[in-house]
């Protein structure tokens, strides 16, 4: 017998090489081409799922099972500086980067070691690795890096917001939005026949034509009297009233005019249906009433005054 299992099941989505020797490998395999993945983290407050189950028990052991006192082991790429936290992720990256079959098409090459960069950033960084000197400086400070991601996120602390209607400058985005909010308001247009204000001039301008109607759209239709201010509410009206257009419930016969209407009568299907309670009666256990058998007084003879005691021998 062979010591290599005979790949008997090879995938046959359309470009795919690939080849299994168990059919349930290759099941899980075309999950890939489909982008479904069935193998979901069952830890509290995690979303992750993935592909492979192989891939879920890695997760499992390396998010939620791992000793907190343990020190982090890293990975290092022996082509560049890159590290990572599994020796999956690091395979992935020669595979991907490095290996001669890469997609990347590396066409920049070290004089040192042979080892092949698809961007000059890259060759850069490595470098490091042979002579000790960080490549990359900032102009700002002459604080100096090993790779073109680290001194790009430190530019972000040498970069200013400056206020353009006051000479202030912020260091965060943050900062200078709630400036602008609490120091200098928006500009608002106000409509001068009811007062009210609006953000943008677009907005003012369609509001005015409620109050001054230069234009009425009639409704074409022999025989519908219909007319609008506005085009929009003419159209909705053909749809609904001429052509019949609705959007139709799929639990009801409920027939509705707009996409938002249908939307909402939709969320009242979701909600939870409340059972109405029977009303009780003397049958089913109605509590007798407490003044069964008593005097009742007037109310408008207490407000005059007249005591109880004359109002019941009056009444005898």
């Amino acid at each position: 017998m062979d010591s290599k299992e005979k790949k008997g099941y090879p995938c046959p989505h359309e470009g795919c090489n690939a080849a299994f020797s168990r059919p349930y490998r290759l099941s899980e395999h075309l999950f890939v081409h489909f982008n479904y993945k069935a193998h979901r983290c069952t830890e509290p407050s995690c979303d992750k799922s993935y592909t492979n189950r192989s891939h879920l028990t890695r997760h499992v052991n390396t998010a939620h099972r791992k000793p907190p006192a343990q020190p982090q082991t890293k990975f290092s790429c022996p082509s560049c500086v890159k590290s990572f936290s599994n020796p999956q992720n690091l395979k992935r990256h020669v595979k991907e980067y490095h290996s001669p079959d890469s997609t990347r098409n590396p066409n920049l090459i070290c004089d040192d070691c042979k080892a092949e960069f698809r961007t000059r950033n890259l060759l850069c960084a490595h470098m490091y690795s042979h002579t000790g000197i960080k490549s990359f400086r900032c102009e700002c400070c002459a604080k100096e890096f090993v790779t073109h991601n680290e001194k790009r996120k430190h530019m972000r602390a040498h970069k200013t917001y400056e206020c353009p209607d006051c000479p202030l400058k912020m260091d965060t985005y943050s900062k200078f939005k709630e400036h602008k909010l609490m120091c200098h308001k928006m500009e608002e247009y106000k409509c001068e026949e009811c007062g009210m204000t609006f953000k943008q001039r677009c907005y003012l301008v369609r509001h005015i034509r409620t109050h001054v109607c230069t234009k009425i759209f009639h409704c074409p239709y022999e025989g519908c009297q219909r007319y609008y201010t506005r085009n929009s509410n003419l159209k909705q009206h053909i749809m609904v009233h001429h052509l019949h257009y609705t959007y139709n419930c799929t639990i009801c016969p409920a027939q509705l005019s707009t996409k938002a209407k249908l939307d909402y009568h939709m969320n009242l299907h979701k909600g939870p249906k409340k059972d109405k309670l029977p009303p009780k009666t003397k049958a089913t256990g109605r509590k007798p009433r407490s003044d069964l058998g008593a005097t009742k007084s007037s109310t408008a003879l207490k407000l005059a005054g007249i005591p109880e005691t004359l109002v019941e021998i009056c009444m005898k």
